[in-house]
């Protein structure tokens, strides 16, 4: 198993429809995208999280899985959607 981890820090402004329209778009990615096993994303409510608002953990099935995933027509849709919201992303892989 793959996890991928991602953290998004908004720009200041977005509203709570968009960041609601974002975390509805990350879970649909399961049942677009091939090789997704498992999503979990949403909104820090602890604040430790540095200014990142956002959390997003995919699980994929292998590491070819999570290279599919990039250049994916739909990944790379939500990306474009979505981008002009982000402030900053960070991003982290590991096998588990």
């Amino acid at each position: 198993m793959v996890e991928h981890l991602v953290w998004f820090k908004l720009k200041e402004g977005v509203t709570e429809e968009q960041q609601q329209a974002m975390l509805n778009a990350l879970r649909a990615l399961k049942e677009q995208i091939d090789g997704i096993e498992h999503i979990a994303c949403g909104e820090d409510f602890s604040g430790r999280s540095n200014g990142y608002q956002i959390g997003l953990v995919v699980q994929f099935t292998s590491r070819q899985a999570l290279d599919q995933y990039q250049p994916h027509p739909i990944h790379q849709a939500f990306v474009s959607e979505f981008k002009p919201l982000w402030d900053s992303v960070q991003a982290l892989d590991f096998e588990a």
